[in-house]
């Protein structure tokens, strides 16, 4: 259907959400019975892990007609380490509906969804729901919105009678009250009773809506009549281009209100064509809308069994037909489309054509990800990257079985294209596969993924901390390798010294041998015994680094030296001068930055000093800051739940490889001691 509006509804896990969405699709006739969260019986949650779980794990799109107008309806997770589904679901949407607990308020994932709406510059509504639970209070909870989130937030409803008293609303814009007697809102006289807070609330209404407009706040400060007709188009045009953002209110189960914000979604949803021009990385940026070339971004990736990989794009400008090709601009690849669907649910129906706005898929085209621009031939761009959060927690994998171990690679990959929030590191110092993700759910729901969608099940571990091994001074050593067996024999004699490099400058080679003690021709065999002592240092046999060796002299045998006996000997001779040159512990050190309310700080600083971290600066952003710090990867493996636990939440981190250090001694034997009972067992 063209001009359809997708409408991503976002909140802090537990807000109600779901119910909010299963309420629509009934009260706009797409369901004919309500479904509940509890009993694992709604549309949006239907994989076995949600209905188990009892979250939303995964976007679902769910369509729906009001009054002639068509919507898209995105159910979006609400837990926090599924993130890439929310920042999918926005870079789809025109608007997004935030939902807000009228028991518990404004929380975390409140904040959080709110400020990548911003940033996405989406026009956006809050809705507050659940106002029929013990202690909801709507004042309360519209003062928290206010008093935590920035922006133009007005409310344009008002609740008459809260918590199990709650039976009706009050629409501040036409000063008209509606009763829930039945399933259908009565209008009735706004009551006495709520009268004056009506009308104070009106007035706050009205000043926020004149803000927005420079001829209706010329009337307003001269205290001009103003025509009710000129303050309706302004509030319609400021929340549209996300100048206003109205509040509104609901009780999801008991489907009060629920009526009223689709009449809200009617006027108050901007069309794709509305919509401020794209960010683009290439070409130019597409006219928006119907009647020009095609243009569309895959949001989200799926991989079904049975159909394979599904890519769900957001048809931004033009229309598609079955059976055409078109451009993946990241890619640089032409894709014939050969069928399309639009979805719903869980389920997919096939159509003809999809033109600007609606949401589609296409089906069984590989080279297409998600976050790809895909556009007309003729006409190419490359709109900017959704942007996802780096994971920054990671468990290593174990096949259980020889034919787990063969299905494994494969089914990583489909995992990673499912979802661009995972990364998968295949760690060469430590032999291990190490899946990183956005927190302990995440992985863990990732885990069971495979095993339930691919047949493959993996043990998990914490991964293993890549040290490494160097040294603190100088070493010198020769070594004589003689090997006789009856027939040819073997001889290298090789003389070499050791020294220490800067940190990070990796190793150096140097040969030094005059006279011939040494043949040239074994130059080549000395360096490959020394690099193959290198991957296993006299310690905890760790990789080494950061050192130059110097072969100096040696002896050779004009019928017994061989390429093998020189690679024997040198390595030989590099341990005992390594043995020599005091060797050290080198641990992996990660810059990490933490982005916490400043109230948390203090906490934050504490607990990376007993971390071993040391701060490197703090930056202020309004309320916010951000501490930067290195600090050792053994230290920070499970800090993701740690620092949920100590913000309530609130901080979030980014964390990358940084550098190698040493290790403290009284560390280092810990860890030596270890790796020593470790390979005894094996």
């Amino acid at each position: 259907m063209p001009n359809i509006r997708n409408v991503a509804v976002l909140s802090h896990s537990g807000a109600g959400k779901t119910s909010l969405v299963e309420a629509m699709l009934y009260r706009a006739g797409s369901l004919a019975t309500l479904g509940r969260v509890e009993d694992g019986s709604t549309v949006s949650d239907h994989t076995p892990e949600e209905k188990r779980r009892k979250i939303s794990i995964y976007t679902s799109i769910h369509p729906l007609t009001w009054k002639g107008e068509a919507f898209n309806v995105l159910d979006t997770p609400g837990y926090a380490d599924f993130t890439g589904e929310i920042r999918g679901a926005q870079a789809a949407a025109d608007a997004a509906l935030v939902v807000v607990s009228a028991v518990s308020g404004v929380a975390v994932g409140t904040e959080r969804v709110w400020s990548s709406s911003v940033e996405r510059e989406l026009s956006s509504l809050f809705v507050i729901n659940k106002m029929d639970r013990e202690n909801a209070d709507f004042f309360r909870t519209m003062a928290d919105i206010e008093a935590t989130l920035q922006g133009n937030i007005a409310a344009i409803q008002i609740p008459i009678g809260q918590a199990e008293d709650f039976r009706g609303i009050v629409d501040l814009l036409t000063m008209k009250a509606y009763l829930w007697p039945d399933n259908e809102p009565q209008e009735v006289p706004v009551p006495d009773e709520v009268a004056g807070v009506a009308q104070e609330y009106r007035d706050r209404l009205v000043e926020a809506i004149v803000e927005t407009d420079d001829e209706l706040m010329m009337q307003y400060l001269e205290d001009a009549d103003l025509d009710a007709g000129a303050v309706m188009d302004a509030f319609d045009r400021a929340v549209r281009a996300g100048e206003l953002t109205p509040v509104l209110l609901t009780s999801a189960t008991r489907v009060m209100g629920v009526s009223l914000l689709m009449d809200f979604m009617v006027h108050g949803v901007r069309h794709v064509q509305d919509h401020r021009p794209l960010e683009v990385e290439a070409g130019e940026s597409p006219q928006l809308g119907e009647g020009h070339p095609f243009g569309a971004r895959v949001f989200k990736t799926v991989v079904d069994p049975y159909l394979g990989k599904v890519s769900l794009m957001r048809v931004l400008a033009g229309e598609l037909k079955a059976g055409a090709t078109v451009r993946d601009a990241n890619q640089e690849a032409d894709v014939r489309v050969a069928h399309l669907y639009v979805p719903n649910g869980k389920d997919l129906s096939e159509v003809k054509e999809l033109s600007a706005g609606m949401i589609g898929a296409i089906t069984k085209v590989d080279e297409v990800k998600t976050g790809d621009t895909l556009c007309d031939p003729a006409h190419v761009f490359k709109l900017a990257p959704i942007r996802f959060p780096s994971p920054v927690m990671a468990l290593a994998l174990t096949p259980r079985s020889r034919g787990d171990e063969d299905k494994l690679s494969d089914a990583l990959h489909k995992l990673l294209d499912a979802d661009p929030t995972l990364l998968l590191e295949r760690n060469a110092d430590t032999h291990e596969t190490v899946l990183w993700g956005m927190g302990h759910v995440h992985l863990e729901i990732a885990v069971n993924a495979l095993k339930d969608r691919f047949g493959v099940e993996v043990d998990t571990r914490p991964p293993a901390v890549a040290y490494r091994e160097t040294i603190q001074g100088s070493g010198d050593a020769r070594y004589r390798h003689k090997k006789q067996t009856g027939g040819a024999g073997q001889f290298a004699e090789v003389a070499l010294r050791v020294a220490p490099l800067g940190r990070g400058e990796g190793f150096q080679f140097d040969w030094k041998v005059v006279g011939g003690t040494i043949p040239t021709q074994f130059q080549t065999s000395c360096e490959k015994g020394v690099r193959s002592a290198l991957e296993s240092g006299v310690l905890g046999h760790f990789p080494v680094q950061d050192l130059k060796v110097e072969v100096y002299d040696g002896k050779h045998h004009p019928v017994d030296s061989k390429d093998i006996a020189f690679q024997i000997a040198s390595a030989q001779a590099f341990k005992e001068a390594m043995q020599q040159a005091r060797p050290a512990l080198l641990e992996p050190v990660a810059l990490l930055k933490v982005r916490v309310p400043d109230r948390f700080t203090g906490d934050v600083i504490s607990d990376l000093n007993t971390r071993r971290g040391r701060i490197l600066g703090m930056d202020s952003e309004g309320s916010v800051s951000v501490v930067s710090a290195h600090v050792p990867m053994a230290e920070i493996l499970s800090y993701s739940p740690d620092l949920r636990s100590m913000t309530g939440g609130r901080g979030v981190f980014s964390l990358k490889f940084d550098h190698y250090d040493a290790v403290p001694s009284q560390v280092a034997d810990r860890v030596l001691a270890e790796r020593e009972k470790a390979e005894t067992a094996s």
